[in-house]
């Protein structure tokens, strides 16, 4: 008998829940994805481009809060 292994295990508490009737019929119909993102199964070229704009969102967006901060001063 084949044992699966900890990537083949689906965790039923990642599945995202509906909002209401209608985001349900979207996932029906449209077959948008109801389950989160687990970054560690991923490609290791799409982490680190999620990991760099993500990261660089992040400088942005600190760098226009310390600028819109400076204007007063």
């Amino acid at each position: 008998m084949k044992t699966p292994n900890e990537k083949e295990i689906k965790n039923d508490t990642d599945e995202i829940p509906s909002f209401n009737s209608v985001t349900e019929h979207y996932r029906t119909i449209m077959g948008t994805p109801t389950n989160k993102v687990d970054m560690k199964t991923m490609p290791r070229v799409l982490r680190l481009f999620g990991y760099v704009v993500f990261a660089i969102g992040a400088i942005c967006a600190i760098l226009f809060i310390i600028m819109y901060a400076l204007q007063f001063l």
